[in-house]
């Protein structure tokens, strides 16, 4: 009920999320983002300590890449995460900060995106990832980038890649069936939030080893869980039987005619970030025969 007596309407699903079209503004911009978003989770945030930025867009594998490099690493590696922001990568590019962006093709990210998120329609979603790829694009060859499927099947090759391109050497995920499964136990206690946070987040930010978070948090493990699961299935980072239901609904909507010049453009935008440029090829010189000498003809 409003003030003035009358009910009050939920916003309409074909207006979107006036918040989100706000964020998608002040991302584009490090001047903007950056002092705000430490304001708010200062731990994860690109600083000048950083050792790594691990980022990308929403859905995109993020949290699964950012705790299991963390569980190899099992130390104090300094990371700046879960920014899902163009301002903090260019920053990062900037300085020069070895970064990883983990990559996802438009369809799978955003109607994962929208069954997290419902409020946010295809076209605000669709507009955000254009922007988030194509801003980026400049600065490519500044970071290194790994795809969804490269990251859930193989993260030890995609830390290699990252120590080769920027001269690190972090420890490689052994990418083991026991290995992903402690990752996803980690991802069900970061989802479950309270008593496991902030610790956790403090520890996929560096600032505690995997035994360390594991100590703090021993007496909060095996016990009863707030009986909150059922509601965050739809947002938990790891795959789920519920998010699979409620694809189709959301791949409807991602499909709507009106929404194809953007679906092209976001398609364009991904395959031009995470495929290297073709180099034309390069027709060998011939050199003429060369004469011996005493040779008059």
């Amino acid at each position: 009920m409003s003030t003035t007596g009358r009910p009050t309407r939920a916003p309409s699903a074909t207006m979107g999320s006036p918040r989100h079209a706000l964020r998608r503004s002040v991302m584009m911009h490090p001047s903007l983002y950056l002092p705000l978003a430490r304001l708010k989770r200062a731990e994860s945030m690109l600083d000048g300590t950083t050792q790594l930025v691990l980022d990308g867009m929403e859905r995109s594998a993020n949290t699964f890449a950012s705790i299991a490099f963390q569980l190899a690493q099992n130390g104090h590696v300094k990371m700046a995460h879960h920014m899902h922001a163009v301002a903090p990568l260019i920053e990062a590019a900037g300085r020069e900060v070895p970064t990883l962006i983990t990559a996802r093709p438009a369809e799978a990210t955003i109607v994962s995106a929208m069954i997290r998120q419902p409020r946010v329609t295809a076209r605000q979603w669709l507009k955000t990832y254009v922007a988030f790829y194509e801003r980026l694009l400049p600065f490519r060859e500044a970071f290194a980038i790994a795809t969804f499927d490269e990251v859930t099947s193989d993260f030890g090759a995609v830390i290699r890649r990252v120590n080769q391109r920027f001269t690190t050497s972090f420890a490689e995920f052994d990418h083991t069936e026991a290995n992903v499964s402690a990752v996803f136990a980690l991802i069900e206690e970061r989802t479950e939030g309270p008593p496991f946070q902030p610790s956790l987040n403090r520890f996929v930010s560096g600032f505690m080893s995997l035994d360390e978070y594991l100590a703090v948090t021993r007496t909060y493990r095996g016990a009863p869980t707030s009986g909150t699961r059922g509601g965050v299935e739809h947002r938990i980072g790891r795959p789920s039987i519920a998010r699979e239901a409620a694809k189709p609904a959301m791949q409807q909507r991602y499909h709507a005619a009106s929404l194809a010049g953007l679906r092209e453009r976001a398609e364009r935008a991904y395959l031009s970030f995470v495929e290297p440029p073709v180099e034309p090829p390069v027709e060998p010189s011939v050199e003429p025969p060369v004469e011996p000498p005493g040779v008059i003809t």
